[in-house]
């Protein structure tokens, strides 16, 4: 019998671990004693381990998957022992490799023999939902199926880790065997967690749509006295939807809540056939949807902005509610979100940044919200853009003073002026010098006053700001 552990970093992880719970059950029918952690666990790490195994995330949470292994590297017997896998091990498998000698899985492990010998495909392996009980984290769908259809996807969206992660599109075994082998473990779930990644692309995807009606997935259905849904959580394909209405029809009769869609292409068809998607939903009595916006990719910041009013302007005519997700694009090769692309400034990327954080990360569908949010027209959207990060944060506690005096003299830049002045930011933010650089500058020197206060970061909060003075 061996000792294992399994390590998820801490990220902020809304799913479970679906690799780690694999390995678990893998381990447990070997008769293995497996262990079960999120971060560094200095109990865990002083005790030693036949094998450790690492999950990782997106490529720029790298930092912190080696951070991890390195903490863990004493508590094994060799290095080779601590198996890391994941998104962000198979996508930059080399940053891993070129700072610490472990084991690195790349891609999914549908073949024997990747864990040892004879070891079977883990991907096709029954998670194992009891390691979830042993750590202090909710995670979302803790009590649901976690199945797949399919793997990969028809698209090749350039922007998407997808075609790398599985490059094949195909199907995997039949969703009543896959919730059956779940239910004779751990019993029956409350959900379904459809994990797709373009699901409705299937061949023949009524009857798949039929059969998780046959599970006890129907609208209004109910288990322990609450409803049960269905979450394809990758997002459904508006596009697939606009070309066959039908397929809105067969979603009507399951409880898809919420219904996830992408709205990133910038084109009028885009556009199209996403407006066609929602209204042929509405009308199948859906009101709540979660849409993600991809920006800093292909769009410029008027078309983002543009995509936020299309969906206010939807909510209002179909009486539902659209609540937006903006998702900044980040190269797959990048581990440090730095990323701007030529249509954006990085002033503009911070200031999103900065209205997400005081919305939590969502764009509510009330179109009053938006307007206070992002801007009435675009030339305030660009403008909320640029503030200081606290002004955009604390709009109310600021927007008498200091918001107001930085938008006087803001507003009397040229449009030349203002450019260079938002390129000025993007050096200082990364300047580790900054406050002698500062003292050098003459130009727009008020302006930056509301950055960094005599050469020094600005407060977070009014409350850290009143504490200074």
């Amino acid at each position: 019998m061996s000792n294992i552990l399994l390590v998820e970093p801490d990220y902020r992880s809304k799913f479970p671990p679906l690799g780690l719970m694999r390995i678990s059950t893998y381990h447990k029918e070997r008769g293995d004693c497996v262990t079960f952690v999120r971060g560094r666990s200095p109990e865990k790490r002083e005790m030693h381990w036949h094998r450790v195994y690492i999950s990782s995330l997106f490529t720029w949470e790298l930092p912190r998957t080696v951070k991890t292994i390195l903490y863990y590297s004493k508590s094994v017997t060799s290095l080779k022992d601590i198996f890391v896998g994941g998104i962000g091990a198979t996508l930059q498998p080399e940053y891993i490799k070129k700072r610490v000698e472990c084991t690195v899985i790349e891609g999914q492990i549908e073949k024997r023999g990747v864990l040892g010998q004879n070891s079977p495909p883990i991907a096709h392996v029954i998670p194992d939902y009891s390691i979830l009980n042993s750590v202090d984290y909710n995670y979302e769908g803790a009590n649901a199926y976690f199945v797949r259809i399919t793997k990969g996807c028809v698209r090749n969206c350039k922007f998407c880790a997808v075609p790398k992660l599985e490059p094949e599109f195909g199907l995997l075994a039949p969703l009543e065997q896959q919730t059956d082998a779940i239910k004779k473990v751990h019993g029956v779930k409350q959900n379904l967690i459809v994990m797709d990644n373009n699901v409705l692309a299937v061949e023949g995807i009524k009857n798949h749509l039929r059969v998780i009606e046959e599970l006890g997935f129907t609208k209004g259905s109910k288990l322990n006295n609450r409803e049960r849904t269905v979450d394809f959580n990758q997002g459904i394909d508006a596009r697939l939807i606009a070309a066959e209405p039908e397929l809105s029809e067969a979603l009507g009769r399951i409880p898809v809540k919420p219904i996830r869609l992408a709205f990133d292409f910038v084109s009028p068809r885009m556009e199209r056939d996403y407006c066609k998607a929602i209204t042929l939903l509405s009308k199948q009595g859906f009101s709540a949807f979660t849409t993600y916006l991809l920006y800093n990719y292909n769009d410029t910041p008027e078309q983002f902005y543009n995509r936020l009013r299309i969906n206010t302007d939807l909510n209002e005519k179909l009486g539902i509610r659209i609540s937006g997700f903006p998702m900044r694009y980040i190269p797959i090769s990048d581990t440090k979100r730095g990323y701007v692309s030529s249509k954006w400034k990085w002033r503009w990327l911070r200031g999103i940044q900065c209205v997400l954080q005081a919305t939590r990360g969502l764009v509510s569908p009330n179109s009053e919200f938006v307007q206070a949010a992002f801007g009435k027209n675009t030339d305030e959207f660009f403008e909320i853009l640029s503030m200081p990060d606290r002004y955009i944060v604390y709009r109310e506690h600021y927007k008498t003073h200091g918001a107001k005096e930085w938008l006087r003299k803001f507003r009397s830049l040229s449009v030349p002026d203002k450019n260079e002045f938002l390129e000025l930011l993007e050096r200082l933010n990364k300047d580790g010098n900054r406050k002698q650089t500062i003292a050098t500058i003459r130009k727009y020197r008020s302006l930056i006053e509301h950055y960094y206060p005599n050469g020094e970061t600005a407060p977070h909060t009014p409350e850290e700001e009143q504490a200074i003075s």
